[in-house]
């Protein structure tokens, strides 16, 4: 696991020369917004959308031309999917009306990387590549409570960025962004042998190895402000 995750930073370092050796500014932005998460279970089914926001704090460093930028942030981010379900039937053979049940982690994730940054002054589209640490602070499942024992409290990603920005003056700008977000790695892991009850039939069973992926879909406004660097010869 560490080893895949280092190569994932050194791939961020590898592109940090792209970006420009001298700073002209230094930006501080305020990212919010809703998000999708999904997830594929290592036997190969999917799970509903789990509909679900994420807020977080970004610094970055662009470059004297204004076309490259490395950016560090930090934020809250809620992850896991959904189980849908057109009805049940209790252990009476009662038929009883389904509902959607959300399987929610609450995590806070680092995260390092570059865009690079095209168009004019007043509007610009980007595109980037970051490497993300997460750390798992809560879990709210409405459903297979037993799964939260096994939740994996530290995980790893990349993601994948691209938007559009706008001046809204000097030293403030306004932007929309939309990031692709995969797991490498797996934030529930069950392994096989778990004994199991199964109130239907009452009897226990060793269970098969369990396990799933998060792949996030976020959407975020941001407010960014600049301090201008200004190099006297």
């Amino acid at each position: 696991m560490k080893s895949r995750f280092l190569c994932i930073i050194g791939v961020v370092i590898f592109l940090l020369p792209f970006s420009s050796l001298k700073a002209q500014s230094t930006g501080y932005s305020f990212h919010v917004g809703p998000n999708l998460g999904f997830q594929k279970w290592g036997y190969g089914s999917s799970r509903a959308a789990l509909l679900a926001y994420h807020f977080s704090l970004s610094v970055d460093s662009e470059s004297s031309e204004g076309n490259n930028i490395i950016y560090g942030d930090f934020g809250y981010h809620v992850k896991g999917g959904a189980i849908r379900y057109q009805y049940f039937q209790d252990l009476f053979g009662n038929r009883i009306k389904g509902d959607k049940f959300n399987m929610a982690c609450h995590n806070l994730a680092l995260e390092a990387g570059v865009r690079k940054m095209v168009g004019g002054e007043k509007l610009k589209t980007y595109f980037g590549i970051g490497a993300r640490a997460e750390y798992t602070v809560k879990t709210d499942f409405e459903i297979n409570k037993e799964y939260e024992d096994y939740v994996r409290k530290f995980n790893y990603g990349l993601s994948f960025i691209g938007g559009i920005e706008y001046s809204l003056g000097k030293t403030v700008k306004n932007g929309w962004q939309i990031k692709i977000a995969p797991d490498i790695s797996k934030q529930i892991f069950v392994p096989a042998g778990i004994l199991w009850y199964d109130p239907y039939t009452r009897t226990s069973y060793r269970g098969t190895e369990i396990s799933t992926r998060n792949l996030t879909i976020e959407l975020s406004t941001y407010i960014r402000l600049l301090q201008l660097i200004e190099y006297e010869e």
